[in-house]
């Protein structure tokens, strides 16, 4: 696929330069030039000591839907955008971009099991943008896969994805990796201190913490000491989680024009409240003819 800077180009604006200019001052990331023609200046802050920055990236319908009642793969919201089909690729290049800027790409359990015999993994598809990233500070040209499990129960064993030469990794809690090392049918690695986690893909390597569930701020701080400075996070269920936890720092969240219906919606299992709830301040919008484009900086001052 043909990713044309001067088709894809949209108009921005940004809603809180001040907030924008505040959150990115000291920052050694700079814009790539494609990404500066396509959509403007893209810089993420410097990453916390005790954790990677994390952004989400997904797209959702303009009722709000991650995916139709009838297939509820979230690439069909975009591409199915039949009136915009330019706006479409765009959305698609997006992910691209941000899959660029990262070191790592967390993708869930669901993901893989609505497509069970696609090798699905995160893979920058844009040569410019495979080239953008030593200048953004990345050693390999394509970010590290992390598949995210509460259990290890959850992990389609048998996925396609698995048999790739560069395993994914799997982060989950500590009787998930109890579990992996029992049932799974590769073998696989603890990772309980600091190392390089590109030095040896050939094994599928378990970051683990928790007893009762995974235990987010132990993994984050794991993953930050293994090298990993920004996630690109493409799991609904873990955007969701991070959310609640306060971990979520930005949102690439674009629409897509089409009406989807349905239930397939953020957080449904497990809502706000009133009373405590986190809010979303725009940095900047974009837009097709179909689409718009948006990210978004998360603040929990009100939980």
């Amino acid at each position: 696929m043909a990713f044309s800077a001067d088709d894809m180009k949209f108009p921005t604006v940004c809603p809180n330069p001040e907030l924008l200019a505040a959150l990115t001052a000291g920052s050694s990331l700079r814009t790539p030039d494609k990404v500066r023609r396509v959509m403007g200046e893209l810089v993420f802050p410097q990453p916390p000591e005790e954790r990677p920055y994390l952004y989400g990236c997904m797209v959702l319908s303009f009722d709000g839907k991650m995916g139709f009642p009838d297939d509820p793969e979230g690439t069909l919201i975009s591409k199915e955008n039949r009136f915009d089909p330019v706006g479409g690729k765009t959305d698609f290049w997006i992910m691209n971009v941000c899959r660029a800027y990262a070191d790592a790409v967390i993708l869930g359990t669901g993901t893989l099991k609505a497509r069970m015999h696609k090798v699905w993994y995160a893979e920058v598809s844009d040569p410019d943008l495979v080239e953008a990233r030593p200048g953004l500070g990345k050693r390999t040209g394509q970010p590290l896969n992390i598949v995210a499990s509460i259990d290890g129960r959850d992990v389609p064993m048998e996925h396609a994805t698995f048999s790739l030469e560069e395993k994914p990794l799997i982060m989950t809690s500590l009787p998930g990796w109890r579990y992996l090392e029992e049932h799974m049918p590769q073998p696989v690695r603890l990772v309980d201190s600091p190392r390089d986690l590109t030095a040896d893909q050939s094994v599928i390597q378990v970051l683990a913490a928790g007893e009762d569930q995974p235990d987010t701020a132990a993994l984050l701080k794991l993953l930050r000491a293994c090298g990993v400075n920004y996630v690109s996070v493409e799991a609904p269920g873990y955007i969701w989680q991070l959310i609640r936890e306060g971990f979520l720092d930005e949102y690439m969240l674009n629409y897509s024009g089409v009406m989807a219906g349905g239930n397939t919606a953020l957080g449904t299992w497990a809502g706000q409240t009133v009373a405590s709830h986190p809010h979303a301040a725009l940095l900047s919008v974009g837009w097709h003819k179909g689409f718009l484009y948006t990210r978004q900086k998360l603040l929990y001052d009100n939980m």
